[in-house]
């Protein structure tokens, strides 16, 4: 009979012991979870703001391109710089998968655009000097120009 009511204290303690992991191993899910997910957020804008080398714009007929790819990696090339003054006409080429890339938005030139997958562009004036940053419609991928 001894042995029986040991058991049952060692099945109760068992079950104790793993009541109280459960909640562990949910906060841990979660802080791997979120790990995970910031890693993550961290490499698909590793296209910070003005990261890569600045690329100047060709003037064709008075007007200044630039050809800049859209993938889920962000624009290439992000840091563009452009003169004050002249239109500038930003040709893109944007992948199928480019979600939210496939926006841009200037704030400070009044741009929000949406394009097109595959070849589309869009055109502005620059009106003043200086570094302005431009993003996707979801903050998450950047770039600056440079307006000399």
């Amino acid at each position: 009979m001894g042995k029986k009511k040991g058991t049952t204290k060692k099945a109760r303690s068992r079950r104790n012991n793993k009541q109280k992991l459960i909640p562990l191993v949910i906060m841990a899910i979660g802080i791997v979870g979120l790990a995970v997910w910031i890693v993550a957020s961290a490499a698909r804008s590793g296209s910070g703001a003005g990261t890569g080398p600045a690329v100047a714009a060709k003037v064709t007929d008075g007007v200044q391109e630039i050809s800049m790819d859209l993938s889920p990696a962000g624009y290439s090339p992000n840091n563009i710089t452009v003169k004050k003054g002249i239109p500038v006409k930003i040709n893109t080429n944007a992948t199928a998968d480019a979600g939210c890339v496939r926006g841009i938005m200037i704030p400070d030139f009044n741009i929000n655009v949406a394009l097109d997958v595959g070849s589309d562009s869009f055109t502005f004036t620059p009106d003043k000097t200086g570094t302005f940053e431009f993003t996707c419609q979801m903050k998450m991928s950047r770039g600056t120009i440079t307006v000399i």
